[in-house]
């Protein structure tokens, strides 16, 4: 039996006055990828700082790898990549190998010296999101699809169990989103990695995740993907308020 990487149970949270989640029960269990989406001011944001314990829960519990929030420790077993702008100062003057191994930091410590071993580490997460000819770059030349999978390799260098994406296709260009979808396919199906995915992409997500959560303050669906299509039309109208109409991607496999 798959064991629970992350688990909310009863999530109320509200900013002041103002509600924002009012009981939330959201699981993922090893090796799934579950796709979060909702409507812009429905709370997945939110969702995810709680699961990374960047906020406490006004009532509820959050676990992760088994343990209560607070008492979790291990952070490298999570790789989190929020929506580019905000993640990292791209004006840095620093290059693509520089980038990924911050990355190693929360690791070894900030003032711990790289070791072989290490920027070999570097190099295998660069090598996995397919910019080694780009390694030696600055981060600040790169397109912006480009810059984000610098980002995943930064998230990917500590080898996580559980990589949290918040987002991530923000101002990235069509060509390039559909890299970043293969990409995570790829560290799902042939790395087993565990995959929570923010996104208002529905079109998109649900060629590759197989889990997908919707959520609006509450959750009005949470399984899998197979059934979300079947039924998606009501599900998003009860979740949106209105009848949504659904961009369909020709994905590549």
């Amino acid at each position: 039996m798959k064991s629970t990487v992350l688990e909310l149970q009863n999530i109320y949270f509200s900013y002041g006055e103002q509600p924002v989640l009012e009981g939330v029960d959201l699981s993922l269990k090893q090796g799934e990828f579950l796709g979060l989406v909702g409507p812009n001011g429905s709370g997945k944001s939110t969702l995810i700082k709680l699961a990374l314990g960047r906020l406490s829960p006004d009532r509820g519990s959050v676990s992760l790898f088994g343990r209560p929030i607070r008492q979790f420790k291990d952070w490298p077993k999570v790789g989190y990549v929020s929506q580019k702008a905000s993640s990292f100062n791209l004006g840095f003057p620093a290059t693509v190998r520089e980038v990924v191994a911050s990355g190693l930091y929360g690791k070894l410590g900030l003032f711990h010296r790289m070791k072989d071993r290490h920027w070999e580490q570097v190099q295998d997460a660069i090598a996995q999101v397919g910019l080694e000819t780009l390694a030696r770059r600055n981060i600040g030349e790169l397109s912006g699809g480009q810059q984000q999978r610098a980002l995943i390799a930064r998230a990917l260098v500590s080898d996580p169990q559980l990589l949290v994406l918040d987002e991530p296709t923000v101002g990235v260009d069509a060509e390039s989103v559909d890299r970043f979808y293969r990409l995570l396919a790829h560290l799902h199906r042939d790395k087993g990695l565990t995959l929570l995915l923010v996104t208002h992409d529905i079109g998109a997500i649900t060629t590759y995740v197989d889990r997908i959560a919707c959520l609006n303050k509450r959750l009005f669906f949470h399984g899998d993907s197979r059934e979300f299509e079947n039924r998606r039309s009501e599900i998003l109208s009860a979740a949106y308020g209105h009848e949504v109409q659904i961009l369909e991607h020709d994905h590549v496999h």
